[in-house]
């Protein structure tokens, strides 16, 4: 299959999906302009890795958005990182650790486990199992994400310590953003990809939090969703 197939959770809110890593995978290929095919799968149990996203390409399979921009970056020999300098390299690895192994799990305790969020969210994240099968397998998922938060460590905390803690990783990108267009300059690299995803998924989105309304309150956060929403999803 030399077209490349990538598979996502489906979207929703204005954004092309729900899940951080996916829309960091589309945003991706669309800054570096690599042509693919988008499909909405209803659950990630049919990808290598048993979650979404993964790529089909060329017979490969791939799973795990790290590995496919990796594996991007082999087949077409795209590089958004390739103007930066070692150590700007050094800070987005580390911006991408706070991101999307501390930050990103304070989305998940908002999104599954605060109540009043998760009575909205599940009919969309659950959207393409039939209803009656939603009813039975919601609370069973439901109850795997919190055994999840436990494992990580983030649902060891209670609900306001969690959304401290998010909050104080919200204003560290806030503060290295600071005036620029993008994180690591004025030219758009694979964080911003990142941070897209998951930044847009707890900003743009009907979810209630704290850390939402922390995030609003920055006002260079807001203008860079913007500005990465119109350079290409507009």
């Amino acid at each position: 299959m030399t077209e490349l197939v990538a598979h996502h959770l489906p979207g929703a809110w204005g954004l092309q999906s729900i899940s951080p890593f996916c829309l960091k995978l589309e945003t991706y290929l669309r800054m570096t302009g690599i042509p693919s095919r988008a499909v909405v799968d209803a659950t990630p149990f049919a990808g290598p890795k048993k979650k979404l996203p993964w790529i089909e390409h060329n017979g490969n399979r791939v799973g795990d958005s790290g590995f496919i921009i990796e594996y991007l970056e082999r087949e077409f020999g795209c590089n958004p990182n390739a103007g930066l300098t070692d150590e700007q390299k050094a800070v987005a690895h580390a911006l991408r650790r706070l991101l999307e192994e501390n930050l990103y799990f304070t989305l998940v305790y908002d999104r599954w486990m605060v109540d009043s969020n998760w009575l909205f969210f599940r009919d969309i994240v659950l959207g393409g199992i039939p209803l009656p099968v939603r009813r039975t397998v919601g609370p069973l998922i439901r109850r795997g994400v919190r055994k999840g938060l436990a494992g990580q460590g983030m649902g060891s905390h209670a609900g306001a310590e969690i959304h401290a803690i998010g909050i104080k990783d919200l204003t560290a990108v806030a503060t290295l953003l600071a005036d620029k267009s993008f994180l690591m300059g004025e030219t758009p690299t694979e964080i911003d990809a990142v941070a897209y995803g998951l930044l847009a998924n707890i900003l743009l989105v009907p979810i209630e939090s704290p850390i939402k309304d922390a995030g609003l309150a920055q006002a260079n956060l807001v203008a860079y969703l913007d500005r990465i929403k119109a350079l290409y999803f507009s």
